[in-house]
Order: structure tokens, then C-alpha cells, then sequence
């Protein structure tokens, strides 16, 4: 996750970082700053930047290196507050990424999700019949939130939540 979160690779996630992921997704679905969407997704992105440079950032140097990050997570995922956020962020996530809002997600629409993160999208051809739960082709809300909480919370390693980014 802190791979995937560390958009210029430089060994530490920053603001700039969640702003990358965020103007990625909003590009993916042609939203501009006047739309209400935009400013609601960026709101969260923002919101969870916040939280996590508040409680991570321990030397207080506006970076979060691997070591803060793990121990930031370690306290996310047992805290229902803020593991709210992670749920709010994932279900406008879902939103965006149904493209044709017919309230699934396809392998199409996947592949923008892995594009938003900058994860090869020639994975999630690979990963996503892994990931839809009833065996239906396409991932509903329902599905998308409980492969979140499998990613954040599950102790099955092989929980198919896990693949959510890929490998990484």
C-alpha cells in the first residue's frame, strides 16, 4: 500500500502523493473543479491526507516514511473513526469508477482504478476475475466495500481483498 500511495517513488508518501491519485481519478472520470463531485472526492482525499500526516508524520517533516506509515496502520485499521474515512473514500471511489453507471464495476472500469493508482492496468486483467465475489463478471458496492475491509482488515492471506492493488 505505501508503494502504491508513494506516486513520485521517492521513499516517502506526501501530500503531493494523494493529490496525484486524486487529480488521476478525476481525470479519469472528466470531472473539473466546478463539479460538486470533484470537491467532495477531493475533500476525503484531503481529509484522509490529514488524519494520516496528523498521527503518522512523527518527526514532522510533511513525509511519511515506511516505518511512520506502518504504525499509522497498525492504529487505522483498529480505529473505527478513522477507518470510517477509508470506507466513505472507497464507496465515492466506487461512484467514480462506474463509468456507466450501471452500478457495477467491469474489467474496463478496473483498469481505471489501477491506471488512478499508477499500477500497471494489465494487471487488473489478471487480478480481477480473482476479485469479483459472486462469480458474475463485475464487482457490485456491496462487493467493492467488503474486498476494502478484506484489503485493510482480513487475516486470511488468502482473502481476495488482498489482491485489491495487485501484488503490491
Amino acid at each position: 500500500m505505501f508503494q502504491v500511495y508513494d506516486a513520485d517513488r521517492n521513499g516517502a508518501v506526501e501530500k503531493d502523493d494523494f493529490e496525484a491519485i486524486f487529480h488521476n481519478l478525476a481525470r479519469a472520470r472528466n470531472l473539473t473543479q466546478e463539479m460538486p463531485q470533484y470537491q467532495q472526492l477531493y475533500a476525503k482525499f484531503m481529509e484522509d491526507w490529514g488524519y494520516l500526516q496528523q498521527d503518522a508524520d512523527k518527526n514532522g517533516n510533511g513525509k511519511i516514511e515506511l516505518a511512520e506509515w506502518l504504525q499509522y496502520f497498525e492504529n487505522r485499521i483498529n480505529s473505527p473513526n478513522i477507518y470510517q474515512i477509508v470506507v466513505d473514500l472507497a464507496d465515492r471511489v466506487f461512484e467514480l469508477l462506474d463509468l456507466d453507471g450501471n452500478g457495477v464495476i467491469g474489467v474496463e472500469e478496473y483498469k481505471t482504478f489501477y491506471c488512478s493508482w499508477r499500477i500497471p492496468p494489465g494487471l487488473a486483467v489478471e487480478i480481477f476475475p480473482k476479485l469479483y465475489l459472486d462469480g458474475d463478471g463485475s464487482i457490485t458496492k456491496k462487493e467493492f466495500l467488503k474486498l476494502v475491509r478484506q484489503f485493510y482488515r482480513s487475516d486470511d492471506s488468502d482473502a481476495p481483498g488482498n489482491l485489491f492493488f495487485a501484488y503490491y
